[in-house]
């Protein structure tokens, strides 16, 4: 072990919290974090096809990205947490044991800001995606479906389908749709379509049917998505804590890694 002074800050005792060491933490884990979602997005590209059948499985997807982000999350809160623990000052009056304690602290602080952060963003863009899919029409394809004429020139042409998508939409949640409403969605059909009353009320079911199973399975992935995020998130929390009290007895020992920087 090489004989280093490690300095410890005596002066400076009421201020226990490094925010400075935080800061410097919590961008290493943004940066880590960007340079391993970029390298994902790319295997995750290239694992898709626009031909059906190509692709690989939702459900394989899934638990690849489950791991990946996991991967992820652990790897860069160990960074953030290791340069956390190891940049944060000594105090004084700190036992060995206290000085532990105030490192994982720092580097459960580093994932605090992350898990923060990456909410806020998140939040952001969950947002903005709801604003693009209302002003683009989600349900636009279904509703031109469910109206198509079969004939060469429609009996109704470009009709406002606004109140055709709320009736839809608020009757994906509901077993058995309102009778005002089906009602309505047969004469809109038959209307807009040409289209016999018993034609339309089957294209109307078929419709229902597709757009409750693709809220269904929505459901289900979007709970176990939201199940294996939290998951990671507790496993990159112990993580974090671990690298900063590393960091920290690297730093206390005065571990040398310059060995890794070396060219020869």
């Amino acid at each position: 072990m090489n004989d280093v002074d490690v300095s410890i800050d005596a002066t400076n005792s009421a201020h226990y919290v490094d925010w400075g060491a935080i800061i410097a933490g919590s961008f290493i884990t943004v940066a880590i974090s960007s340079v391993f979602l970029a390298f994902g997005s790319a295997i995750g590209l290239s694992v898709t096809s626009f031909q059906s059948g190509n692709s690989a499985s939702t459900a394989g997807l899934l638990i690849a990205a489950a791991l990946w982000l996991l991967w992820v999350q652990v790897s860069s809160f160990v960074g953030g947490g290791y340069v956390a623990g190891r940049l944060r000052r000594r105090i004084g009056d700190a036992t060995a044991h206290e000085a532990e304690m105030r490192d994982g602290s720092h580097g459960l602080v580093v994932w605090a800001v992350g898990v923060v952060l990456g909410t806020v963003l998140a939040s952001l863009l969950a947002v903005s995606g709801l604003n693009s899919s209302a002003s683009n029409g989600a349900m636009d394809y279904y509703i031109d479906k469910l109206v198509r004429s079969d004939t060469a020139t429609p009996v109704v042409s470009s009709l406002d389908t606004t109140q055709i998508s709320r009736v839809l939409a608020k009757n994906l949640g509901s077993t058995v749709m309102d009778d005002v409403d089906k009602s309505y969605l047969v004469r809109e059909v038959t209307t807009r379509s040409g289209l016999p009353e018993a034609d339309a009320q089957k294209r109307i079911d078929q419709t229902i049917t597709t757009l409750k199973a693709q809220a269904d399975t929505t459901r289900r992935y979007g709970i176990l998505i939201a199940f294996l995020t939290a998951a990671s998130l507790l496993v990159s929390a112990v993580a974090a804590w671990w690298a900063a009290t590393t960091g920290g007895k690297h730093r206390n020992e005065g571990v040398d890694h310059t060995h890794f920087t070396r060219w020869r």
